[in-house]
Protein backbone atom coordinates (compact mmCIF):
# COMPACT_ATOMS: atom_id res chain seq x y z
CA UNK A 1 0.00 0.00 0.00
CA UNK A 2 2.80 2.37 0.89
CA UNK A 3 5.31 1.11 -1.69
CA UNK A 4 5.05 4.06 -4.09
CA UNK A 5 4.99 6.56 -1.23
CA UNK A 6 8.19 5.11 0.25
CA UNK A 7 10.11 4.46 -2.96
CA UNK A 8 9.21 7.37 -5.27
CA UNK A 9 11.68 9.93 -3.90
CA UNK A 10 14.63 7.52 -3.33
CA UNK A 11 14.24 6.16 -6.88
CA UNK A 12 14.09 9.69 -8.26
CA UNK A 13 17.27 10.59 -6.39
CA UNK A 14 19.11 7.50 -7.66
CA UNK A 15 18.03 8.29 -11.21
CA UNK A 16 19.41 11.82 -11.11
CA UNK A 17 22.62 10.77 -9.37
CA UNK A 18 23.30 8.65 -12.46
CA UNK A 19 22.43 11.48 -14.85
CA UNK A 20 24.92 13.70 -16.72
CA UNK A 21 24.26 16.47 -14.20
CA UNK A 22 25.80 14.57 -11.28
CA UNK A 23 29.45 15.32 -10.63
CA UNK A 24 31.28 13.70 -7.74
CA UNK A 25 29.95 13.11 -4.24
CA UNK A 26 26.88 14.74 -2.72
CA UNK A 27 27.12 13.43 0.83
CA UNK A 28 27.05 16.89 2.38
CA UNK A 29 23.91 17.79 0.44
CA UNK A 30 22.30 14.48 1.38
CA UNK A 31 23.09 14.83 5.08
CA UNK A 32 21.89 18.44 5.11
CA UNK A 33 18.50 17.25 3.87
CA UNK A 34 18.10 13.87 5.56
CA UNK A 35 19.06 14.55 9.17
CA UNK A 36 16.96 17.71 9.64
CA UNK A 37 13.97 15.79 8.27
CA UNK A 38 14.64 12.91 10.65
CA UNK A 39 15.01 15.30 13.58
CA UNK A 40 11.81 17.11 12.68
CA UNK A 41 9.82 13.87 12.44
CA UNK A 42 11.09 12.72 15.84
CA UNK A 43 10.33 16.06 17.47
CA UNK A 44 6.90 16.24 15.87
CA UNK A 45 6.02 12.69 16.91
CA UNK A 46 7.20 12.75 20.52
CA UNK A 47 7.21 16.38 21.65
CA UNK A 48 4.50 18.23 19.71
CA UNK A 49 1.06 17.30 21.00
CA UNK A 50 -1.22 19.77 19.23
CA UNK A 51 -2.06 18.93 15.63
CA UNK A 52 -3.04 21.64 13.18
CA UNK A 53 -6.79 21.80 12.65
CA UNK A 54 -7.73 22.43 9.06
CA UNK A 55 -10.39 25.08 8.59
CA UNK A 56 -12.40 24.69 5.35
CA UNK A 57 -11.10 27.97 3.94
CA UNK A 58 -9.04 27.73 0.77
CA UNK A 59 -6.59 30.53 1.56
CA UNK A 60 -5.77 29.20 5.05
CA UNK A 61 -5.25 25.63 3.88
CA UNK A 62 -3.16 26.78 0.92
CA UNK A 63 -0.89 29.07 2.94
CA UNK A 64 -0.39 26.48 5.70
CA UNK A 65 0.50 23.75 3.20
CA UNK A 66 2.74 26.05 1.17
CA UNK A 67 4.75 27.20 4.17
CA UNK A 68 5.02 23.84 5.93
CA UNK A 69 5.64 21.55 2.96
CA UNK A 70 7.46 23.81 0.51
CA UNK A 71 8.75 27.15 1.80
CA UNK A 72 10.37 26.10 5.07
CA UNK A 73 12.34 23.12 3.68
CA UNK A 74 13.44 25.14 0.67
CA UNK A 75 14.51 28.27 2.54
CA UNK A 76 16.04 26.62 5.62
CA UNK A 77 17.91 23.84 3.79
CA UNK A 78 18.55 24.88 0.20
CA UNK A 79 19.40 28.49 1.01
CA UNK A 80 22.25 27.76 3.43
CA UNK A 81 23.64 24.99 1.23
CA UNK A 82 23.75 27.20 -1.85
CA UNK A 83 25.53 29.92 0.13
CA UNK A 84 28.16 27.75 1.86
CA UNK A 85 28.94 25.26 -0.89
CA UNK A 86 32.11 25.81 -2.89
CA UNK A 87 30.93 23.92 -5.96
CA UNK A 88 30.55 25.61 -9.32
CA UNK A 89 27.19 27.40 -9.35
CA UNK A 90 25.32 25.14 -11.77
CA UNK A 91 26.55 22.04 -9.91
CA UNK A 92 25.62 23.70 -6.62
CA UNK A 93 22.14 24.28 -8.03
CA UNK A 94 21.85 20.61 -9.02
CA UNK A 95 22.92 19.60 -5.50
CA UNK A 96 19.74 21.27 -4.24
CA UNK A 97 17.90 18.34 -5.83
CA UNK A 98 19.85 16.03 -3.53
CA UNK A 99 19.07 18.22 -0.51
CA UNK A 100 15.35 18.25 -1.26
CA UNK A 101 15.18 14.54 -2.11
CA UNK A 102 17.01 13.60 1.09
CA UNK A 103 14.56 15.71 3.08
CA UNK A 104 11.36 14.50 1.45
CA UNK A 105 12.28 10.80 1.46
CA UNK A 106 11.72 10.97 5.22
CA UNK A 107 9.34 13.88 5.66
CA UNK A 108 6.84 12.89 2.94
CA UNK A 109 6.05 9.33 4.17
CA UNK A 110 5.88 10.54 7.76
CA UNK A 111 3.55 13.40 6.88
CA UNK A 112 1.21 11.18 4.88
CA UNK A 113 1.12 8.24 7.29
CA UNK A 114 0.49 10.41 10.35
CA UNK A 115 -1.87 12.86 8.64
CA UNK A 116 -5.51 12.91 7.69
CA UNK A 117 -6.83 10.85 4.76
CA UNK A 118 -3.66 8.75 4.78
CA UNK A 119 -5.26 5.92 2.82
CA UNK A 120 -6.61 8.12 0.06
CA UNK A 121 -5.51 7.85 -3.57
CA UNK A 122 -4.31 11.46 -3.51
CA UNK A 123 -2.07 11.07 -0.46
CA UNK A 124 -0.59 7.74 -1.49
CA UNK A 125 -0.03 8.34 -5.21
CA UNK A 126 -0.71 11.90 -6.31
CA UNK A 127 1.13 13.76 -3.55
CA UNK A 128 4.39 11.83 -4.14
CA UNK A 129 4.15 12.78 -7.82
CA UNK A 130 3.72 16.44 -6.89
CA UNK A 131 6.63 16.38 -4.45
CA UNK A 132 8.87 14.55 -6.92
CA UNK A 133 8.02 17.15 -9.54
CA UNK A 134 8.89 19.92 -7.09
CA UNK A 135 12.19 18.19 -6.23
CA UNK A 136 13.06 18.21 -9.93
CA UNK A 137 11.70 21.56 -11.06
CA UNK A 138 13.14 23.94 -8.47
CA UNK A 139 16.78 22.76 -8.71
CA UNK A 140 16.74 22.35 -12.49
CA UNK A 141 15.25 25.82 -12.92
CA UNK A 142 18.09 27.02 -10.73
CA UNK A 143 20.58 25.13 -12.92
CA UNK A 144 19.08 26.70 -16.01
CA UNK A 145 19.17 30.14 -14.40
CA UNK A 146 22.86 29.81 -13.50
CA UNK A 147 23.77 28.63 -16.99
CA UNK A 148 21.67 31.29 -18.70
CA UNK A 149 23.31 34.04 -16.68
CA UNK A 150 26.72 32.61 -17.48
CA UNK A 151 26.12 32.82 -21.24
CA UNK A 152 24.13 36.06 -20.92
CA UNK A 153 20.77 34.80 -22.19
CA UNK A 154 18.54 37.19 -20.28
CA UNK A 155 15.09 36.10 -21.61
CA UNK A 156 15.86 32.46 -20.79
CA UNK A 157 17.21 33.45 -17.38
CA UNK A 158 14.00 35.37 -16.72
CA UNK A 159 11.92 32.34 -17.70
CA UNK A 160 13.84 30.10 -15.30
CA UNK A 161 13.52 32.68 -12.52
CA UNK A 162 9.75 32.80 -13.01
CA UNK A 163 9.68 28.99 -12.93
CA UNK A 164 11.48 29.00 -9.58
CA UNK A 165 8.70 31.16 -8.19
CA UNK A 166 5.68 29.55 -9.87
CA UNK A 167 6.34 25.80 -9.70
CA UNK A 168 6.77 25.56 -5.90
CA UNK A 169 3.34 27.17 -5.51
CA UNK A 170 1.53 24.45 -7.48
CA UNK A 171 1.71 21.36 -5.19
CA UNK A 172 -0.08 23.14 -2.30
CA UNK A 173 -2.60 24.44 -4.82
CA UNK A 174 -3.44 20.93 -6.03
CA UNK A 175 -3.63 19.59 -2.48
CA UNK A 176 -5.89 22.44 -1.32
CA UNK A 177 -8.25 21.90 -4.27
CA UNK A 178 -8.41 18.19 -3.49
CA UNK A 179 -8.88 18.66 0.26
CA UNK A 180 -11.83 21.03 -0.26
CA UNK A 181 -13.43 18.66 -2.80
CA UNK A 182 -13.17 20.97 -5.80
CA UNK A 183 -13.85 19.30 -9.18
CA UNK A 184 -11.19 16.67 -9.82
CA UNK A 185 -10.32 18.28 -13.13
CA UNK A 186 -8.91 21.30 -11.25
CA UNK A 187 -6.24 19.46 -9.27
CA UNK A 188 -5.63 16.92 -12.05
CA UNK A 189 -4.74 19.78 -14.39
CA UNK A 190 -2.28 21.14 -11.81
CA UNK A 191 -0.67 17.73 -11.38
CA UNK A 192 -0.43 17.30 -15.15
CA UNK A 193 1.30 20.67 -15.54
CA UNK A 194 3.82 19.83 -12.81
CA UNK A 195 4.58 16.38 -14.16
CA UNK A 196 4.88 17.50 -17.78
CA UNK A 197 7.11 20.43 -16.82
CA UNK A 198 9.36 18.17 -14.73
CA UNK A 199 9.81 15.67 -17.56
CA UNK A 200 10.40 18.27 -20.26
CA UNK A 201 12.78 20.34 -18.17
CA UNK A 202 14.75 17.22 -17.19
CA UNK A 203 15.16 16.30 -20.85
CA UNK A 204 16.16 19.84 -21.78
CA UNK A 205 18.69 20.32 -18.99
CA UNK A 206 20.18 16.82 -19.04
CA UNK A 207 20.37 16.21 -22.78
CA UNK A 208 20.24 19.59 -24.50
CA UNK A 209 21.09 22.05 -21.77
CA UNK A 210 24.79 21.30 -21.88
CA UNK A 211 24.80 22.18 -25.60
CA UNK A 212 22.43 25.12 -25.63
CA UNK A 213 23.25 26.82 -22.35
CA UNK A 214 26.80 26.01 -21.37
CA UNK A 215 29.18 24.56 -23.92
CA UNK A 216 31.91 24.19 -21.34
CA UNK A 217 30.00 21.53 -19.37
Amino acid sequence: MYAFLLLAVPCLLLFFLRSPLAKGSYWLAFCLGFFPALAWCIIDEFFIFTAYRFVPVFSRIYIHTLIKDIVLPTVLLCGPYFLISRREKSDRAFALLVVLAAFYMTYLPYGVITGEERFSFFRLLVKPVLICSHIVLLPLCCVGLCRSIKVQKKPLAAAFAVGMLVFPALPPLAESLWFLAYPASAWIATVAVMLAAAVLLSIFICERGSKTLDKSI
